[in-house]
């Protein structure tokens, strides 16, 4: 019951932030179940997918702005880049090269149309290289799964989707560094937060008095070099997330955690889950209990997710493999044979893709241009007489040990959903 800084409760990797993330990409693989294997969704109430993505988001903008505050800007950039890229990449090329002619070849005999043209292969990985999700399928690749049935074309990887968003946030937060907000005019990101959660307040209230938005977030935002047209709706509710994670870093030391706050904001979210009105103010409470779960759950689950996270390439994989799956008939075993065997698949895949892709390209985190690193060795040269200094020696012992904090999807966080994201997605807009 004791109330204490969120600053103090959140200590180093003593935190269940992988664990949620973990829950947050097989959430989606559930619902996605329901979708892409009967066409339905799993329940009326609750977009859960939706729901997932913006846990991925809410752990992002924690863990992101914290990174910031603590990197230089090259550094924090090439971070971002190692968690989102490599797995995004190698993803694509699956795809693109595997997926896509096995099950072109299965239903026509060869592959002589699915290389060149219009939404072919080489089409479908220059639309998407960079994280954004602006072709979808390839030729009629899963055009005959119950999904591809449903939206009446093919569809390879909707999950992507929410890279772009994702993306997006972290430019962002780059820009803000850059421009001394994060460290000198934090109360620029706690006033952003409070007017997007006024914004989210009179929407909902106006939209159930009178049906419709007071403030109209339908649309698109204009087209993105490499990430394409963003939803404005979508980008409103993940950014508030984000948003909010990321005031809550900048205020750690002042946000108060306790139990009575912590179980408060899960009454919360489960009243207006039951009325189906969850991305509204409910997203404030989601938050808190994100942070409040993070450091409250019991510490066996802190181990989830600190020295392999496959959170992001669940997120990632799990669509693709729901698809082949989903054409090959499996979901004639039932809906939980169903989705056992694609959350089984798609872990399967997630662990290839940590230990042999994103875990080797994290390695590089400290990598730097041979001409940077041969000033700094200048620099920190022994003196002539063949004296040391030992805080010096002590600094550079100290920063070549410290870790860098790593988000999801990732989300995700994760995206998503990688890192996710990211961090992780729904079928809700389009469908990450």
């Amino acid at each position: 019951m004791a109330t204490t800084p969120l600053a103090t409760a959140y200590t180093g990797r003593a935190n269940s932030f992988g664990f949620l993330r973990l829950c947050f990409a097989f959430a989606v693989v559930l619902a996605h179940a329901a979708v892409l294997g009967f066409n339905r969704g799993l329940t009326d109430l609750v977009d859960i997918p939706g729901l997932a993505v913006a846990g991925f988001f809410g752990i992002s903008g924690f863990l992101i702005t914290r990174s910031a505050r603590r990197t230089s800007l090259p550094r924090y950039l090439w971070h971002r880049a190692l968690r989102i890229w490599p797995g995004l990449w190698v993803c694509l090329l699956f795809i693109g090269f595997v997926v896509a002619p096995t099950f072109y070849y299965l239903k026509h005999g060869g592959l002589h149309t699915l290389w060149r043209g219009n939404r072919g292969v080489l089409d479908y990985l220059q639309a998407n290289w960079w994280g954004g999700h602006r072709q979808g399928g390839i030729r009629d690749v899963f055009r005959d799964t119950p999904y591809g049935a449903k939206i009446k074309s093919s569809m390879m990887d909707a999950s992507l989707w929410t890279l772009a968003y994702e993306i997006l946030c972290y430019l962002i937060v780059a820009l803000l560094a850059v421009v001394g907000v994060l460290k000198r005019a934090r109360w620029l990101v706690l006033l952003a937060a409070v007017a997007t959660f006024g914004l989210l307040c009179w929407n909902q209230w106006a939209q159930l008095r009178f049906g419709l938005p007071a403030v109209r977030t339908s649309g698109y935002l204009p087209e993105l070099p490499l990430l394409g047209t963003l939803s404005t709706n979508w980008l409103l509710r993940y950014g508030f997330m984000f948003l909010v994670g990321a005031a809550a870093e900048l205020y750690s030391r002042r946000l108060p955690m306790n139990d009575v706050l912590g179980v408060a904001s899960l009454a919360v979210i489960g009243w207006f889950a039951f009325h189906g009105q969850l991305f509204g103010p409910a997203l404030l409470a989601y938050e808190y209990a994100i942070l409040y779960l993070a450091i409250r759950l019991p510490r066996v689950l802190h181990r989830v997710g600190q020295r392999n996270d496959y959170s992001y390439g669940v997120y990632i994989y799990s669509f693709v493999v729901q698809q082949a799956l989903a054409w090959a008939g499996v979901q004639a075993i039932g809906f939980l044979g169903y989705f056992a065997a694609s959350a089984a698949l798609s872990l399967g895949f997630a662990f290839v893709s940590w230990h042999l892709v994103e875990k080797q390209a994290l390695k590089l985190k400290d990598w730097q241009p041979r001409l940077r690193r041969s000033d700094r060795d200048a620099e920190g040269s022994p003196p002539a007489d063949g004296s040391s200094d030992p805080a010096a020696v002590s600094t550079s012992s100290a920063g070549a040990a410290g870790g860098t904090v790593r988000p999801v999807a990732d989300a995700a966080a994760t995206g998503r959903p990688g890192d996710t994201t990211e961090p992780v997605p729904t079928l809700s807009p389009s469908t990450r």
